[in-house]
């Protein structure tokens, strides 16, 4: 089982970051990663006037960090990307995704400022590091970059704490976190408090265990609301589960799944759903080498309320995803 603990979500189960390399920079102390992937996806009830197929380079991006294990180092990556959503699609032009300067004053405590990553959540940032091309509902409501800094101490082997300020995705907001990542009994976990502030708040669990063989992913959410973000007459609080399990058939094909379930009533946290949806993603995947990959996947999200809409505009309670993607990993 693969993790990431500290500067990104724990990632127990990652299909694309197993066949991640890391090349040596010549001449310098620096690593290299990153992949180039790009694909044909079909979308049903994308609304009028927008197209059901498409290609795309779902990803080109480009990652540097400092490889020695100095006072200062850093991590950088750049490029562009995708999030096919199963809630929406969001296209990232060129840029530079995240970045931050990590200082290290004794052994056991780092200090990270910069543009970070969350660690709230089982999915990461890049579509390649994940079970599933497509992003989940529960992704969907939780926190992905932003401008802060973050203090990470090892309390024991294997168990860390960590507490963060950050100004939230846009740089406008005055945010914090506290959490606990680690691995205690076989099982990876990640424990987290995340405070919006004057809008809500978010206890995210992710968890993480191999079991013959089988690797096997848990993400559970709870949302509320802040008193001056609520209205009148409606819900404040919201929940989201999704459950990723990742089965081996031979040694270069898997067949991830990601089942999912959200209820909000009528809060309105995860978006135009109505009360509550559901999704299944069935994500075949064989990788012919160690840093290459091709998947197809099928999706299918349906929700009480009419999020959706088909060509002629008439508003739908479903959504399904038919995509390939063929990625390379360096």
């Amino acid at each position: 089982m693969k993790k990431v603990l500290g500067s990104m979500a724990l990632a127990g189960l990652v299909a694309g970051s197993s066949l991640a390399g890391n090349l040596s920079v010549a001449n310098s102390n620096i690593e290299m990663s990153g992949a180039v992937t790009a694909g044909y996806f079909y979308v049903t009830n994308e609304g009028a006037g927008n197209s059901n197929d498409y290609f795309t380079v779902s990803n080109f991006s480009v990652g540097l960090k400092s490889k020695d294990k100095g006072t200062i180092g850093f991590v950088s990556y750049f490029g562009s990307n995708t999030w096919d959503g199963l809630l929406g699609r969001t296209m990232n032009n060129f840029k530079v995704k995240y970045a931050w300067v990590t200082i290290t004053p004794v052994k056991g405590l780092s200090v990270d400022a910069g543009l970070l990553t969350t660690n709230i959540g089982y999915e990461l940032y890049h579509s390649y590091d994940n079970l599933n091309y497509t992003f989940g509902m529960v992704w969907n409501a939780q926190p992905v970059t932003y401008p802060g800094v973050r203090v990470t101490y090892s309390v024991a082997e294997g168990i860390d704490v960590y507490a963060e300020y950050n100004q939230g995705a846009k740089g406008k907001s005055d945010d914090f976190a506290i959490g606990s990542l680690g691995s205690i009994g076989g099982i990876d976990y990640a424990v987290s408090y995340y405070d919006v502030a004057a809008a809500g708040n978010l206890i995210d669990i992710v968890l993480g265990y191999s079991l013959a063989g089988t690797d096997i992913g848990l993400n559970m959410d709870y949302h509320w609301l802040d008193d001056s973000a609520k209205s009148s007459g409606k819900d404040d609080t919201a929940y989201g589960v999704a459950f990723y399990v990742n089965p081996s058939v031979t040694e270069n094909i898997s067949v991830p799944v990601r089942l999912e379930y959200v209820n909000q009533g009528t809060s309105g946290i995860y978006g135009n759903i109505g009360d509550s949806a559901f999704s299944i993603t069935v994500t075949p995947t064989y990788k012919p080498t160690n840093n290459t990959y091709v998947r197809c996947e099928v999706a299918y999200v349906s929700t009480d309320g009419k999020a959706f809409a088909d060509d002629k505009g008439n508003p739908k309670d479903n959504k399904t995803f038919v995509g390939f993607e063929a990625g390379f990993n360096f």
